[in-house]
């Protein structure tokens, strides 16, 4: 069975296994913000047993991460010895006794914890940037891939990106489509009229203003699906004007100031998170959960950047039933950027 069609107690049990074991073993230890702000809440290492625990968090403000630089984790010897595990520990100690401690960091803890990659999102106060290792990638890869099988894309699709492909979503389309085996090109979208008809792409990517402007040029007759990157503020004219002129279906791809994956849409139009690999909350500007208010979002799993509750910018509310496409995965609604900045929750 698919991760898109368990039953959503099954995806909630997957879930809290694997944030348990996650801030325990490696958030914890090897980042110093969350760690601060789970000692401070009284969680400590080991009192998040499910997301329910995250509650006990104050929300955090994008503003408040700065670059997100410092949000990364970061396995360093005295924490190694601390909390690392039995045989990180071993390595370690057989390094401080035959002195390679340069050796042990390239060979034990830059290829799990090193980020590879890193892009960078804009959001109203400023830049927040996403450090990726290369498990990291494998998992953006995956979600990709399923994402894109979401979106209705196909092996037998070729796939045309218009643009440069530097965020988060246009690096999960690229990764997705090869680790599903469908051919993708990125074209230059000032210019695509003499790429796209000998490419002949039967799914064409893109920002909805470049999206829009290569349907007023005309499509391409190979062309059957749209997939539109929605930036980080989410739905706007553009897209609105987008579904008006098309006469082609369109797909949705969104990755918010925050988030490490693209949420995409699929054939009943429907925004599908990854409950596996997040944990998204709607809450009023106190911080309590609400029907539809502020979209707060907590990592589950990754390594290289991690923040924990974190209240990405747009509002909107969560829909946990069955889908009309088959799907149990929780969908995001109604998203908008709030008209005022909200007031903080104290601290």
């Amino acid at each position: 069975m698919g991760d898109d069609r368990r039953r959503p107690g099954e995806q909630a049990s997957r879930r809290d296994d694997t944030l348990r074991r996650w801030i325990a073993d490696e958030v914890h230890p090897y980042c110093a913000p969350l760690r601060e702000r789970l000692d401070r809440s009284g969680l400590g290492r080991r009192g998040v047993r499910t997301v329910a625990d995250l509650a006990r968090l104050p929300v955090t403000e994008l503003d408040d991460l700065g670059d997100g630089r410092r949000s990364v984790l970061e396995p360093t010897p005295e924490a190694i010895r601390a909390a690392g595990s039995p045989e990180l520990r071993a390595r370690l100690l057989v390094s401080d006794v035959v002195g390679g401690s340069d050796d042990f960091a390239r060979r034990h803890v830059d290829p799990p914890f090193k980020p590879v990659t890193w892009t960078a999102a804009r959001h109203p106060g400023g830049v927040l940037l996403t450090g990726w290792t290369t498990s990291d990638l494998d998992q953006l890869a995956a979600l990709g891939r399923r994402a894109l099988a979401l979106a209705g894309v196909v092996t037998g699709d070729r796939v045309a990106s218009l643009g440069s492909g530097a965020g988060i979503g246009a690096l999960q389309l690229e990764l997705g489509a090869r680790d599903a085996g469908v051919s993708h090109v990125r074209v230059d979208p000032d210019d695509p009229s003499d790429v796209l008809p000998v490419v002949a792409p039967s799914v064409v990517s893109g920002t909805p203003d470049h999206l829009v402007a290569l349907v007023e040029r005309g499509l391409p007759a190979s062309v059957r699906l749209l997939v539109a990157q929605v930036g980080p503020e989410g739905a706007g004219p553009a897209l609105r004007r987008l579904r008006r002129r098309s006469g082609t279906p369109v797909r949705l791809w969104w990755a918010p100031a925050g988030v490490r994956a693209a949420w995409a849409s699929c054939e009943a139009d429907q925004l599908h998170t990854r409950p596996e690999h997040e944990h998204l909350e709607v809450v009023d500007d106190s911080g309590a959960p609400a029907p539809s208010g502020r979209l707060v979002w907590s990592a589950v799993g990754w390594r290289g950047s991690v923040w924990l509750r974190l209240a990405l910018g747009p509002e909107g509310r969560l829909e946990h039933d069955r889908c009309r496409c088959g799907r149990t995965t929780p969908r995001g609604l109604g998203a908008r950027r709030p008209a005022a900045a909200p007031v903080r929750a104290s601290r």
